[in-house]
Order: structure tokens, then sequence, then C-alpha cells
């Protein structure tokens, strides 16, 4: 019989196009009824997914090549912290407040304030520590002037360190809060 082959699949195509769709359909029912909850909040599964997904996603952006750095490209320094703490240090009050000046000559720029920590403590604490310490450079760019609604803040926790030795100068390298231009 020509043409048997085809036809038959075309059929599967179709019932693998069917099956896919209604997976999706059904994770998404799942994904919208999970995170209802009597508060509107999101459970802390759902919220720990969806910082690891975001995660994954700056991963795989920062990964890609990146175009060389324009004339005009805004740059930011790291701001650095103490083992174990928020408190941001007179030291790294004085970028911040550069940090400052320059953002606020650019209004239209938004920023992703990316809290990070070494690798002591366990991960759950480091993601905190580091959403903590985001949150504090997110309030004194504010307390300076910069718009609150261009500022976001993200914990990576001990997930991307800049140095992978066990020293104490390599972890306090790991102990910063990053800035990305946010789209």
């Amino acid at each position: 019989m020509p043409g048997g082959g085809a036809r038959m699949a075309d059929r599967r195509a179709d019932s693998v196009i069917r099956h896919r769709s209604a997976a999706l359909a059904w994770v998404g029912l799942c994904l919208m009824l999970g995170a209802c909850t009597h508060r509107g909040r999101m459970p802390e599964s759902m919220q720990r997914v969806a910082v690891e997904q975001r995660a994954r996603n700056l991963v795989q952006a920062t990964t890609q090549p990146q175009p060389a750095p324009q004339a005009d490209t805004l740059v930011l320094e790291s701001i650095y912290f103490d083992y174990r703490k928020d408190k941001i240090r007179p030291d790294q009050q004085k970028v911040l407040l550069r940090h400052a000046e320059r953002l606020k000559a650019r209004p239209a720029l938004k920023l992703t304030l990316m809290g990070h920590c070494d690798d002591r403590g366990t991960p759950d604490f480091n993601r905190a520590l580091g959403a903590k310490r985001a949150e504090r450079v997110m309030h004194f760019l504010i307390d300076q002037g910069v718009a609150p609604e261009r500022l976001r803040v993200f914990s990576l926790g001990e997930e991307q360190p800049v140095d992978r030795g066990r020293d104490e100068a390599a972890r306090a390298r790991n102990r910063r809060v990053e800035f990305a231009v946010a789209p």
C-alpha cells in the first residue's frame, strides 16, 4: 500500500503532539492550583523552584558569549561583606555612594542586585543571607535617591563563587552583591 508509511508517521506525530499538549496543560494546571493559597503567597516549595529556575536562567545568560562593552556601558563593582554579615562595611558604603550617583545620572537603567555567599553554611542559610545582603544594598541605594522600582533583588547563595579556593581570601571574594542590568 503506497503512502501507508507516511500516513502512519503523520498519525504518530499527531498523537505525540496531542500527548505533549495534554501533559503541558496538566503541568500548567497543577502549577496554577499549587500556587493558590489562602494568603495569596506561593508555597515555600514553589518559591524554591522559582528561585532555582531563575538561577538556572541567570547561569545560562551569563555563560553565553557577551558582546564587548561599549564606551557608555555602566560597570558597577561588587560590594563585599564580612563573614555571616549583611551589614554594609564603611569602605563599601563609599563605593555604593559612587554607584548611587552614577545610577541617578541614568534614570532609565534598571538593575538586579544579586546576593552571594561563601561556601560555609547550609544552602538555605546562604540563600537567605544572600537575599539580605542584596536587600541592604537596595535600601542603601533607595536612601540615596535611586527609585525603588528600578531595583530588584535576587539571591544565589553559594551557587556562583568567583573564587573556588578554600582559604579566607577566596571566601571573602565570594561574599558579595553584584549588579546586572535588568531588561
